[in-house]
Protein backbone atom coordinates (compact mmCIF):
# COMPACT_ATOMS: atom_id res chain seq x y z
CA UNK A 1 0.00 0.00 0.00
CA UNK A 2 1.51 3.32 -1.08
CA UNK A 3 1.19 6.10 1.49
CA UNK A 4 2.49 9.65 1.01
CA UNK A 5 5.35 8.82 -1.34
CA UNK A 6 6.45 5.71 0.52
CA UNK A 7 5.39 2.14 1.03
CA UNK A 8 3.74 0.66 4.09
CA UNK A 9 5.24 -2.80 4.15
CA UNK A 10 3.26 -5.75 5.55
CA UNK A 11 3.92 -6.23 9.26
CA UNK A 12 5.50 -2.79 9.63
CA UNK A 13 4.13 0.37 11.15
CA UNK A 14 6.28 2.88 9.35
CA UNK A 15 6.38 4.23 5.83
CA UNK A 16 9.49 3.31 3.85
CA UNK A 17 10.22 5.84 1.08
CA UNK A 18 10.93 4.41 -2.37
CA UNK A 19 14.13 5.72 -3.90
CA UNK A 20 15.22 4.45 -7.30
CA UNK A 21 18.78 5.68 -6.66
CA UNK A 22 18.96 3.80 -3.35
CA UNK A 23 17.55 0.67 -4.95
CA UNK A 24 20.00 0.74 -7.86
CA UNK A 25 22.98 1.22 -5.57
CA UNK A 26 22.12 -1.12 -2.72
CA UNK A 27 19.79 -3.70 -4.26
CA UNK A 28 20.68 -3.99 -7.97
CA UNK A 29 18.66 -7.21 -8.44
CA UNK A 30 15.52 -5.49 -7.09
CA UNK A 31 16.25 -2.49 -9.31
CA UNK A 32 16.42 -4.74 -12.39
CA UNK A 33 13.12 -6.40 -11.45
CA UNK A 34 11.41 -3.04 -10.98
CA UNK A 35 12.84 -1.67 -14.23
CA UNK A 36 11.71 -4.72 -16.21
CA UNK A 37 8.22 -4.49 -14.69
CA UNK A 38 8.05 -0.77 -15.46
CA UNK A 39 9.14 -1.24 -19.07
CA UNK A 40 6.62 -4.08 -19.50
CA UNK A 41 3.81 -1.84 -18.24
CA UNK A 42 4.86 0.89 -20.66
CA UNK A 43 5.02 -1.54 -23.59
CA UNK A 44 1.52 -2.82 -22.72
CA UNK A 45 0.41 0.84 -22.63
CA UNK A 46 -0.89 0.40 -19.08
CA UNK A 47 1.12 3.46 -18.08
CA UNK A 48 2.06 6.51 -20.11
CA UNK A 49 4.91 8.72 -18.92
CA UNK A 50 4.11 12.41 -18.67
CA UNK A 51 6.67 14.11 -20.90
CA UNK A 52 6.88 17.88 -20.59
CA UNK A 53 9.31 18.41 -23.45
CA UNK A 54 11.94 16.67 -25.59
CA UNK A 55 15.31 18.26 -26.40
CA UNK A 56 18.13 17.14 -28.68
CA UNK A 57 21.23 16.21 -26.68
CA UNK A 58 22.96 19.32 -28.02
CA UNK A 59 20.43 21.39 -26.03
CA UNK A 60 21.00 19.60 -22.71
CA UNK A 61 22.17 22.83 -21.08
CA UNK A 62 18.89 24.56 -22.00
CA UNK A 63 16.91 21.56 -20.68
CA UNK A 64 18.82 21.72 -17.38
CA UNK A 65 18.16 25.46 -17.08
CA UNK A 66 14.46 24.84 -17.63
CA UNK A 67 14.46 22.25 -14.85
CA UNK A 68 16.35 24.62 -12.57
CA UNK A 69 13.64 27.27 -12.95
CA UNK A 70 11.02 24.81 -11.70
CA UNK A 71 7.43 24.62 -12.70
CA UNK A 72 7.97 21.77 -15.16
CA UNK A 73 5.15 19.22 -15.12
CA UNK A 74 6.42 15.87 -16.37
CA UNK A 75 9.82 14.71 -17.48
CA UNK A 76 12.36 16.39 -19.71
CA UNK A 77 13.65 13.89 -22.27
CA UNK A 78 16.96 14.18 -24.10
CA UNK A 79 17.07 12.51 -27.52
CA UNK A 80 20.11 11.86 -29.73
CA UNK A 81 20.98 14.72 -32.05
CA UNK A 82 19.16 14.37 -35.35
CA UNK A 83 16.42 12.14 -33.88
CA UNK A 84 12.76 12.95 -34.23
CA UNK A 85 11.43 15.02 -31.36
CA UNK A 86 7.89 13.78 -32.01
CA UNK A 87 6.09 12.12 -29.11
CA UNK A 88 6.21 8.35 -29.06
Amino acid sequence: MCIAGGWLLPGRKRVVPYSIQWLKRLRPAWFRQDLIALLDLREQQKIKPLIAQRFPLAEARHARELLGKGGVTGKIVLVPNGSSLAAR
